[in-house]
């Protein structure tokens, strides 16, 4: 039986934007629960928010049959963001960075981007289809 005061949570979703919304607040609660600092729970949600976004339109392909399954966890002093999709994965070495020059004008890689600028670490799992946002408590 699970503590029921403990922030952890896991859930699923289907690979739609209007899950999105149940996400963030899922989030907000969570990350309310590990920060104190404003600008701290916005980075935790805003990250969230853009790694499910990306497993719904990048690994899911906006396929409503495919599920997202979400977890957030408090553990040793670190939240964690867990997302994981049905997709087929990707290589993050075949991810172009967005602010070389020849990429400046390109669509993508810009969700990535700014996942691993502002997460203490991220975590890439399952060829790609599951990945970890760690942010230090």
């Amino acid at each position: 039986m699970s503590d029921p005061n403990s922030p952890d949570q896991r859930f699923e979703i289907a690979s739609k934007f209007e899950e999105l919304e149940m996400v963030v607040d899922a989030a907000e609660v969570f990350y309310r629960h590990c920060f104190d600092e404003d600008d701290r729970i916005f980075t935790g949600v805003l990250l969230a928010s853009e790694v499910v976004t990306n497993a719904i339109e990048h690994g899911n392909k906006n396929d409503e049959s495919k599920k997202v399954v979400i977890g957030f966890r408090l553990n040793q002093g670190r939240s964690e963001c867990w997302v994981e999709d049905e997709g087929e994965g990707f290589n993050r070495e075949d991810i172009a960075d967005p602010l070389a020059t020849e990429n400046l004008l390109e669509d993508g890689s810009r969700g990535i981007f700014l996942i691993e600028r502002m997460a203490d670490q991220v975590v890439y799992e399952n060829g790609g289809r599951r990945i970890g946002i760690i942010l230090n408590v």
